[in-house]
């Protein structure tokens, strides 16, 4: 995601501020879900990509629409096709 790597930071260290999976970081960057997490947290996920409310909406909306579903169901990288 643009705005983590704009501030330096890995998706370890963002999922351990956010006490979250690594993982699920990546899923978030790949377009395969969206953060589901109390306001809390996404306060706190502003203040580690030192971003807005709408940069952050943005950024996800962003990596969503990269993403195409084949005919099978399977999620694929629009960039690379």
């Amino acid at each position: 995601m643009k705005l983590r790597q704009r501030i330096g930071l890995t998706q370890r260290q963002v999922a351990q501020a956010l006490d979250i999976r690594q993982s699920t970081v990546s899923d978030w960057e790949r377009g395969i879900s969206i953060p589901n997490l109390p306001p809390s947290k996404i306060k706190l996920m502003l203040e580690i990509y030192q971003c807005s409310l709408d940069e952050l909406i943005e950024a996800f909306e962003d990596t969503k629409k990269r993403k195409k579903i084949d005919r099978d169901g399977d999620a694929i990288d629009s960039e690379n096709n």
